[in-house]
C-alpha cells in the first residue's frame, strides 16, 4: 500500500475546503432567491384577491414604468393569476437547485472529516 504524502492530503483538503465554501455560498445565495420569490408572489396574490373583491365594471390601471394605462379587470386578474404561477414554478426550480447545493455542501464536508480522521494510506 502506497501512503499519500502530506503535500497531496493537504492539496485535496484545500481543493475539498474550497468546494465546501462555494457550496455554502450558493446555498445562502439560492435561500435568498427564494425569499425574495415568496415576498413576490404574496404580493401578486394579495393583488389579485384585492382585484377579485372589486365590481366588474371598475377601472383598473396597469404601472408601466412611471405610467399607468387603463387596463381590462379581467386582464388585470389574468395577469396576476400568470405572476403566481411563474413564481411557483421559480421557486420549485429554486428549491432543487438549493437541494443541490446542500448536497454538494455535505458531500464535500463529509470528505473532509474522512480526510481528518482517516488513515493516511490508500
Amino acid at each position: 500500500m502506497a501512503t499519500l504524502s502530506d503535500e497531496a492530503i493537504r492539496k485535496v483538503f484545500v481543493e475539498l475546503q474550497a468546494k465546501f465554501i462555494h457550496s455554502q455560498q450558493q446555498v445562502s445565495t439560492v435561500k435568498a432567491q427564494i425569499q425574495t420569490k415568496q415576498r413576490e408572489r404574496k404580493m401578486a396574490e394579495l393583488t389579485r384577491r384585492e382585484l377579485d373583491s372589486l365590481d366588474p365594471q371598475t377601472k383598473t390601471y396597469k404601472p408601466i414604468g412611471k405610467m399607468f394605462i387603463q387596463s381590462p379587470l379581467n386582464d388585470m386578474k389574468q395577469q396576476y393569476v400568470d405572476s403566481i404561477s411563474k413564481t411557483d414554478e421559480d421557486i420549485n426550480q429554486l428549491e432543487k437547485t438549493q437541494k443541490y447545493w446542500e448536497r454538494a455542501a455535505s458531500d464535500a464536508e463529509g470528505n473532509l472529516k474522512d480526510i481528518l480522521q482517516g488513515p493516511r494510506t490508500m
